[in-house]
Parts: structure tokens; C-alpha cells; sequence
């Protein structure tokens, strides 16, 4: 079912009309007045706030440039026409041209144009021709204020993403830049369906723990991630650290994720172990990172389930994939 669903909503996505702009000529000079009206509609702009201030953009854009990867699968996800995208480094996550796999198919079949990444060539962005360039203003591939300033000559430029918001909080702020109220609207309708249909599948015998391994320990996913969201709307229990067991995270300035080290192992009691780590499917090879897994409970009772390469970045096109698995994972 969730599959269906799921394939289901990406060819839903896919298969969009283009964005149409209902124009009507004043007086009686046929074409040539059509024309102008058409000229005079393109000219039309939007005041909108974002991280580096405010920006006046086109209100009806057409060929919108994301020149971070990230910001990507946002504008996809509200039908906004997409030229061109910045991208990452090929790997295990992305397919060939540096496009995150969960919603690369969406982005060929738009045409969506890639562009050198991950650091944002500004002679790319210029050359798909854009009307407005957005961008992510929080992660990897986040758009400096320099880099900002160098990007708004060439185009209209706007960038959310500050801190750790989630993947609605920031398809709600692109929404409203860009006049897409309706089409979040149906976003948030699909993922209250999503939720309702997932939630009445997932076991919650056992507190889960959602997290990755470095070499210095564990990093874990708390209730304010976007991982750490899903799993408890959908009914799922995070195992709660004592007081003392979680120390910085390796994750930077992100807040929704602590560090646990390996002596503090046992502070994920007897939790089922969700691994959100890109390296791969085969469990084995978390043990050569942290021997310490094995002492755990989740590990002895064969409740230890890797999550898939796309659970790592949530948005709109990776939360079903990520929902089916933890259904697949709790009900094991």
C-alpha cells in the first residue's frame, strides 16, 4: 500500500502541469496589445523577506535556478519550474549527476538542468538564464551572505533554511515567497494521510533509538530532528537519554542531534537501533566502527535495522520512503 502510495505521489509530481499565467490584453490592439500585456504581467514583482533581508522577485518566476541541491527537492515538491540545480558529489546517496536519489527521477523528467556542485559555479547559474535563483542558508551546501550578494547580481536571489527547521517549516517558507499556499496546503494533506495510514502499522513494543556512528561515538536523532518527528508522529517512542550521557554532537551547530560516547553505550538501553548512516546495508559493518553495538540488547535480539541512504535528508520525497521502512523495521 505505502508503495503504491508512494509512487503514486512522485508520478503525481512528475507528471504536474506547468505553471500557467492567465493574461488578458487591454484594448483593441489585437496582438501587438497582447504582447505588451504579456510584457507588462512578466514585470510584475513580490516583496519577500528571507534570511539576508528582503528581495524583489518575480511573481509568477519561470525559470527558477536552485543553486543549492537542498533547496531542490522544496521547489519540486510545490510545483515551481526548476531550470536548473546545484548539485553534490556523486555517491551512494545521488545518482549520476549529483541529484539525491529520492527525487532525481522528478528532476529528470522536469528537465531540470545540473549544474557543477557542490561549491556553486556563479558562471553556471548565469548561463541557465534565471529569473529568480534560490537557495539553502543552512548545511553543506549552504549560500554564504557573500555568496548571496554575488548570486542577487545576477538574478533575484532568496535563501531560508537558518538553523535546524524542518522540512515543512521550510516547504511553508518557500510556499509563501512563492505564492504556492495552495499547493502546501496539499502538501501537509498528503502527510497527515501518510501519518494516519503508517501510525496504524508500526509496533511500538520497544522505544527505538534513531542515530548514526562515528568513530567518536554515536550521534542521535532527538524528538526536534526531522527523523526524530516522523518516527514519534507516527506513534513511535524515542528512548530518553539519562541526564549526563549525551555530550556535543559531530554534527556542527545542529541542536536536534546529540553526541552519546561509546562508554556511555548503555544509555541506549533496550532501545531498537535505527541507523540513518549512508555506508551501506550491512550491519556488520557498524561493528567495525563501534565493537560496542554488540553488547546492546537491540543488537542481540536482531533489532538492528539500517534505514536507507535516503533517511539521512528528509524532505518531501524521502519522508514515505523512510514511513514504509519504519513500518517494514517495527513490524519485523
Amino acid at each position: 500500500m505505502l508503495v503504491m502510495k508512494q509512487a503514486k505521489l512522485l508520478h503525481s509530481l512528475a507528471v504536474g502541469s506547468a505553471l500557467v499565467i492567465a493574461l488578458t490584453a487591454c484594448g483593441t490592439g489585437g496582438a501587438t496589445d497582447a504582447a505588451g500585456a504579456q510584457d507588462a504581467g512578466a514585470e510584475e514583482t513580490r516583496t519577500v523577506t528571507h534570511l539576508y533581508g528582503e528581495s524583489e522577485i518575480p511573481a509568477a518566476p519561470r525559470n527558477v535556478v536552485a543553486a543549492s541541491v537542498t533547496a531542490t527537492p522544496v521547489l519540486l515538491s510545490l510545483d515551481v519550474p526548476v531550470v536548473a540545480a546545484g548539485t553534490t558529489s556523486p555517491s551512494a546517496l545521488t545518482d549520476d549527476n549529483g541529484f539525491f536519489a529520492q527525487w532525481a527521477p522528478v528532476a529528470q523528467e522536469r528537465g531540470v538542468e545540473p549544474l557543477p556542485g557542490p561549491e556553486i559555479s556563479l558562471e553556471a547559474v548565469a548561463a541557465a538564464g534565471p529569473d529568480l535563483i534560490v537557495g539553502n542558508g543552512f548545511g553543506a551546501d549552504a549560500i554564504d551572505e557573500a555568496t548571496y550578494e554575488k548570486l542577487s547580481e545576477i538574478a533575484p536571489t532568496v535563501v531560508y533554511g537558518e538553523g535546524d527547521v524542518s522540512w515543512v517549516d521550510l516547504t511553508e517558507q518557500y510556499a509563501e515567497a512563492l505564492d504556492r499556499a495552495d499547493r502546501f496546503q496539499e502538501v501537509t494533506e498528503e502527510y497527515d494521510a501518510l501519518v494516519a495510514e503508517s501510525s496504524a502499522a508500526v509496533s511500538a513494543e520497544h522505544p527505538v533509538v534513531i542515530l548514526s556512528v562515528t568513530p567518536n561515538g554515536f550521534n542521535v536523532f532527538t524528538a526536534e530532528s526531522a527523523q526524530g518527528r516522523l518516527a514519534t508522529d507516527l506513534g513511535l517512542t524515542l528512548q530518553e537519554l539519562p541526564e549526563g550521557a549525551a555530550a556535543d554532537s559531530t554534527q556542527g551547530a545542529r541542536t536536534d542531534i546529540v553526541g552519546v560516547a561509546p562508554e556511555n553505550a548503555d544509555a541506549l538501553g533496550d532501545a531498537t537501533l535505527l541507523f540513518v548512516n549512508p555506508q551501506g546495508d550491512e550491519l556488520d559493518s557498524y561493528l567495525e566502527t563501534a565493537p560496542i553495538l554488540e553488547s546492546l540488547a537491540g543488537w542481540e535480539e536482531d533489532r538492528a535495522f539500517t534505514l536507507g541512504p535516503s533517511s539521512f535528508r528528509m524532505d518531501y520525497y524521502s519522508v514515505p520512503l523512510l514511513a514504509e521502512r519504519l513500518v517494514e523495521v517495527t513490524t519485523a
